[in-house]
């Protein structure tokens, strides 16, 4: 008996340990953007201010060699970022309040084209249009996995155990 609890132990240890193919949160900046409210043309302005906050941080995050250096040019970056996110709500003619904040937000799980991002607590760019009651729109800024054309958007299940079963028997996966 006390053979199999020390065995039980082991493997909740072990599968608390391994999770193959992830990185850490603080390995990523993501983006958020959340529209005014959930009507077609909110719906539509929030990807047009996302293409417009992704242009400028492409340009902006160019350089960049690590998370960490991304994370810190979003901050010295923010009048940047927020310009773009207005000058564009502006252009497509809304009116209404366009903010940017940084800090660290929670994150479902994710997967962008073949890259598993699981849910957490993430250093983020913020973008938030009027009220913000609005459905959302989420990617990665640094490293660079938003591109809107490729990804799916939609949450994923993600199993740790699962992955560790199919690494540990050969199946598709980490």
């Amino acid at each position: 008996m006390v053979l199999i609890r020390r065995f039980i132990v082991l493997i909740i240890l072990m599968l608390a340990l391994a999770c193959p193919g992830r990185a850490g949160t603080s390995d990523y900046v993501r983006l958020h953007v959340i529209a005014a409210d959930d009507s077609e043309a909110a719906q539509a302005l929030k990807l047009q201010v996302r293409d417009a906050v992704l242009a400028s941080a492409r340009e902006l995050l160019k350089d960049a060699d690590s998370a960490d250096a991304a994370w810190h040019l979003v901050g010295e970056s923010m009048d940047i970022l927020e310009s773009a996110a207005s000058r564009c709500a502006r252009e497509a003619g809304y009116d209404g309040p366009v903010r940017c904040e940084i800090g660290v937000f929670p994150f479902p799980n994710r997967t962008y084209g073949d890259v598993f991002v699981p849910a957490g607590d993430y250093r983020a760019l913020r973008v938030i249009l009027g009220e913000g009651a609005g459905h959302n729109w989420w990617c990665v800024l640094y490293p660079s996995l938003c591109d809107p054309e490729t990804i799916e958007g939609k949450p994923v299940f993600y199993s740790a155990i699962l992955e560790w079963l199919k690494g540990l028997f050969g199946g598709e996966g980490s």
